[in-house]
């Protein structure tokens, strides 16, 4: 096969991924599928023949590629850790992304994000630039590199969808010690020392057919390349202890951690401080998203005691409109909203007029009793050991009198 026809075939997988996430969600999600098993119950015939017939034909056409690919692996000269996962939609590999580079940051290595930049309308690879007009800039790279460059300021993000060109040039020009693969898990033309996947404890697997018939990027059974599983959005109501166990019998030998997505706070300018989500609580507000599962967002902001009025849901990417923002505001008009509120990742979409009139939600990733675990995996897999514990004994003499 050409790289040119190779191209195409690409191409079209994301264009399948981006439009069959936005219309089929009730069929690759069925009621509560917490296990494949449990949404085999569901659809006892499973998909329609069609779907399962085009889901065979992509399944062979995605393991030609992925072995053209691995022969032609590439390692550089820097450790590499991969964030990805196995279903289309968000599963939160931006926030552990930032997570990660922050951890990083602070224990004194130079991370470099490499990252596609889906939803953007350029297709040159290059360094995000920072200190600009958002908006505009998340039109030429994507929403979620600019949303990373502005939440990470000594890190470099790099766009392309040749992640080894990227790679080499965050080594070649930005000083880089350390890469970041985010959404790296199908990619695999770049060696790594660290693959991290994860898994929506809500519905990990949707009902466990790739696509179209399902969600899935890739079968199941791929699990097992990962170096670690991270489940996401566990507690409040998602018990992440039966599918912790099930990846344990299944895949013996690679560590599982958990999270969940906390509300670190609330801004009401860009660049300025973050304020405490308890200062907001019982304040009545309109929020908007327009990201891959909003619901989750939503009620989120309900959990930390925000009265929301109105919820409104927007395609994933979406270039908001004048007319996006009448709605909005007029919506919050019309129920006495005292706030109106978006995600981050929303936020770099908008232009400053408008954006200077919302509330922007910080959200992270909280590991509670798994976070020295995983921070641990991380620094033994990056062999960093020396350089984390000069930085414990650091903090450790910062807090003595």
């Amino acid at each position: 096969m050409t790289p040119g026809f190779m191209k195409i075939v690409s191409e079209l997988r994301a264009n399948l991924h981006k439009t069959l996430n936005r219309r089929v969600p009730g069929v690759w999600y069925p009621v509560n599928p917490a296990l494949p098993a449990a949404a085999a119950t569901v659809f006892p015939g499973g998909p329609p023949a069609l779907f399962k017939a085009v889901s065979c034909l992509y399944e062979k056409g995605l393991q030609i590629d992925q072995a053209r690919r691995r022969r032609k692996r590439v390692k550089l000269a820097a450790p590499v850790i991969s964030v990805g996962n196995l279903s289309v939609g968000g599963t939160g590999k931006t926030p552990l992304t930032i997570r990660l580079c922050r951890f990083l940051i602070e224990i004194g290595l130079r991370p470099a994000v490499l990252t596609r930049g889906y939803g953007r309308t350029g297709s040159s690879p290059g360094l995000v630039p920072s200190l600009v007009n958002t908006a505009e800039c998340a039109g030429l790279f994507g929403d979620e590199p600019v949303m990373m460059s502005e939440y990470l300021p000594a890190a470099r993000v790099w766009v392309g969808r040749d992640r080894v060109a990227s790679g080499s040039a965050a080594l070649a020009h930005g000083g880089a010690d350390v890469l970041v693969l985010d959404d790296g898990f199908q990619h695999l033309g770049l060696e790594r020392d660290l693959d991290i996947v994860l898994l929506d404890c809500r519905s990990p697997f949707g009902n466990g057919f790739v696509l179209p018939a399902g969600p899935l990027r890739e079968p199941i059974r791929n699990l097992g390349r990962a170096d670690a599983f991270v489940i996401t959005h566990a507690g409040k109501g998602s018990d992440a202890v039966p599918l912790k166990d099930w990846l344990r019998r299944l895949f013996p030998g690679i560590p599982v951690f958990a999270c969940r997505h906390m509300m670190r706070g609330i801004s009401l300018t860009k660049g300025g401080p973050t304020f405490s989500i308890d200062l907001l609580s019982g304040r009545k507000a309109v929020a908007f998203a327009g990201i891959a599962g909003p619901e989750g967002f939503f009620r989120e902001l309900r959990e930390a005691g925000i009265r929301t009025c109105a919820s409104l849901s927007f395609p994933d990417h979406h270039r908001y409109t004048a007319a996006d923002f009448s709605r909005i505001f007029g919506c919050a008009s019309d129920h006495g909203a005292e706030l109106v509120i978006t995600t981050a990742k929303d936020a770099v979409r908008i232009p400053p007029p408008y954006r200077d009139l919302l509330a922007v939600a910080e959200i992270e990733m909280d590991f509670g009793a798994d976070s020295e675990g995983f921070l641990g995996l991380t620094i033994e897999r990056l062999g960093i050991l020396a350089r984390a514990q000069k930085f414990c004994a650091d903090k450790e003499a910062m807090r003595r009198p």
